[in-house]
């Protein structure tokens, strides 16, 4: 189990660590004061939605265990596609304007309003969900890390954000790292689900 965890933390480091729209907010806000309220808000919705992610996959699997092998083929082919949409992307970070006054709220608003993000967290978590053991102790870990995690790059990006990130190679290595290691995920996934339906 241990493996499977750590496994989980260097995967959501390094797909934290991609530049999107709640990144850019806090990239933003750091350059005139300390982005307390948009790192709250940003995490916070994180949180929420992995969440409602959780719950889905209790639900399938109460159903059918073999629904989890179904998401992780499945899952996997979609991990495989956002990777591959990254690397052949170009390398950007938004430009959004800074706005102090409700930043918590500006930035909750954000994270919440891509449904994309559910569609993902349902093609990522099965590749770490164990059948066997407690779904429930297994999702507070999932939970537990991602906090401590996304607190920490968040706050990180924050320091460093007019320092690392002005440098082009820099901010195109953080914006392609994750590419490559989702598609490698994705593979993954698709050949353990594959062979447990394969055997089933």
């Amino acid at each position: 189990m241990f493996s499977v965890y750590l496994t989980y933390a260097v995967s959501i480091a390094l797909l934290i660590s991609s530049p999107g729209p709640v990144i850019a907010l806090i990239i933003s806000d750091s350059k005139h004061g300390w982005p307390t309220g948009t790192i709250y808000g940003g995490a916070i919705s994180a949180l929420l939605l992995l969440s409602i992610s959780l719950m889905l996959l209790s639900l399938a699997l109460a159903i059918d265990e073999n629904i989890l092998e179904w998401g992780r083929v499945v899952g996997g082919l979609y991990l495989i596609y956002l990777g591959v949409s990254i690397l052949t992307s170009k390398a950007y970070l938004d430009k959004i304007k800074s706005h102090h006054n409700h930043c918590f709220w500006r930035t909750m608003k954000v994270g919440l309003s891509n449904p994309k993000d559910i569609l993902f967290f349902l093609a990522f978590l099965p590749s770490f969900i164990i059948a066997t053991e407690s779904f429930l102790q297994q999702s507070v870990i999932f939970l537990g890390l991602w906090a401590v995690i996304d607190m920490a790059i968040m706050l990180i990006y924050a320091r460093v954000a007019q320092k690392l990130l002005s440098y082009d190679k820099c901010r195109t290595v953080l914006y392609y790292l994750p590419g490559v290691f989702m598609s490698l995920v994705g593979g993954i996934s698709c050949s353990l689900g594959g062979y447990q339906l394969f055997l089933a």
